[in-house]
């Protein structure tokens, strides 16, 4: 038996957001939702915290009443509100859903013979009907298990921690035991119910969300991961790419061929500056056949493209441009590397002012790499820094509808990235991080709205990472998310 654990407390921020909805893909890949009912803010910041870096998306109710709507969409339904019961509306609500093909996680407040305790055997046994258990009657400490045959990994390195045991006298699967080997005293049970693939799964310990021995908290949540994974709700599959208008984009403009550049610069103040030397380099207007143009006021654009300061080949560059307005500067370089083989294009469209923008795209001598960026701005004060770098294919879209932005992105690495970034109308400053790194292949979709927004996305490491976020911020003072992925 082990000492009593104490709740771990940390400090915790909530902004405000009048109207948001964030949707994560991470390292296991799939994004799906879940919906949490909890009184305890602490335990809700902690488990929210642990399901986004799942990849979930996250919302919750402070509040011990259940109410069918509040996660009728969500792919994951969990219940920690307490001492609160699950009364008749909350079994029902439950039956609906579960019968619908949804997942219910609940979880007992430590209490062996309370009333919450009572109702969740009800659902068990009454409402579901999916089995029967019997509850034993200590309250104290005691080890659990994940189940050797079914967990591995951190989850199984040793043993986690719960108040409540219970025996299964029929029906479900037990998920965790009391003992390493098994036994009869059971920490965590699983039940199907309908036809539709529902589940219930059971527990009557909610402090094992939040522990504040964080061995054990790293156990609990590395088991939990892998129910939500074998359950079907967390897929290994990685699932953003490039739409179907994008890959239709992708390879009309990869098959654009031509040579020598094709400028009308109309306007005062510009400076250009362009080299080319290598094999298929062109700079050409954005339909690919016209003038590039740029018009407007102190444009000042640089364009490097082909080992110009080296020697070698840098595969069929691209570039094609259309600037209209006010003190742009842009650099762009496209494979400088003396092994640069990479098959590239740059296609910008920038309408506004005083954007500042930093671009580069080479490889390490791949052939089979490409390096390909698509971008848009339609407005002013942007200040964005770009790269895709090394072997492995790497796509970028970017779609600036907005003003005072300053987005950072970073693709890397011998892996396979990818990504497409709208930060779309409002009035108010962005502020974006990006890195995709490492030799996994990373992928994300972003399409952040309104107000301000501190934005920041880490994906690195050799596991393929995944990520997607949809996100309206309200709240002039502004909106931070950040995550990390990866190893």
């Amino acid at each position: 038996m082990l000492s009593i654990f104490s709740k771990l407390i940390k400090d915790n921020i909530l902004l405000i957001f009048l109207v948001i909805f964030i949707l994560f893909i991470s390292t296991n890949g799939k994004a799906e939702t879940v919906h949490i009912n909890y009184t305890d803010t602490n335990m809700y910041n902690n488990m929210k915290s642990e399901l986004e870096d799942m990849g979930f998306t996250v919302t919750g109710t402070n509040s011990g009443t259940v109410t069918l709507s509040d996660f009728t969409s969500k792919d994951l339904h969990i219940n920690v509100a307490g001492s609160s019961n699950c009364g008749n509306n909350c079994k029902t609500a439950y039956e609906s859903y579960i019968g619908a093909g949804g997942t219910v996680i609940i979880a007992g407040n430590g209490d062996h013979d309370g009333n919450r305790t009572g109702n969740i055997e009800q659902l068990i046994e009454s409402k579901l009907s999916v089995g029967t258990i019997t509850m034993h009657t200590g309250e104290a400490s005691y080890t659990s298990w994940w189940q050797g045959n079914r967990f591995s990994g951190a989850a199984t390195t040793g043993y986690t921690a719960v108040r409540n045991l219970f025996t299964m006298n029929s029906g479900g699967t037990s998920l965790g035991n009391n003992h390493s080997g098994g036994t009869g005293l059971h920490t965590w049970a699983e039940y199907s119910y309908g036809s539709n693939g529902g589940k219930l799964v059971v527990t009557f310990d909610q402090i094992q969300f939040n522990q504040s021995n964080s061995t054990w908290s790293t156990r609990t949540w590395a088991g939990i991961e892998q129910q939500l994974e074998e359950m079907g709700i967390l897929s290994t599959t990685v699932n953003i790419t490039p739409t179907t208008t994008q890959s239709s984009t992708i390879t009309s403009d990869k098959a654009q061929t031509g040579n020598g550049v094709k400028m009308n610069v109309d306007g005062d103040g510009n400076t250009i500056n362009i080299e080319q030397t290598g094999e298929d380099n062109f700079i050409i207007g954005t339909n690919w056949s016209s003038d590039s143009a740029i018009t407007g006021n102190n444009n000042t654009v640089n364009i490097d493209q082909g080992n110009v300061t080296t020697s070698g080949t840098s595969g069929n560059n691209g570039i094609a441009l259309d600037i209209t307005g006010n003190t742009n500067t842009l650099n762009i370089s496209q494979g400088d590397y003396g092994t640069d083989t990479g098959d590239h294009r740059i296609w910008l469209d920038i309408d506004g002012s005083t954007n500042t923008l930093t671009l580069q795209q080479r490889n390490d001598g791949t052939t089979s790499s490409e390096h390909y960026m698509n971008l848009d701005l339609d407005s002013s004060s942007n200040v964005i820094t770009m790269q895709q770098l090394d072997n492995g294919d790497k796509t970028l879209f970017l779609d600036i509808n907005n003003n005072n932005n300053a987005v950072d992105i970073n693709q890397s690495g011998s892996g396979e990235h990818f990504l497409d970034l709208t930060l779309g109308s409002g009035s108010y400053a962005h502020d974006v991080d990006i890195s995709q790194t490492g030799t996994g292949d990373h992928a994300a979709r972003v399409d952040l709205d309104g107000y301000s927004t501190d934005f920041d996305l880490s994906q690195t490491g050799s596991t393929d990472q995944d990520y997607n976020v949809d996100m309206t911020c309200g709240v002039q003072a502004g909106c931070t998310l950040s995550t990390t992925q990866g190893n």
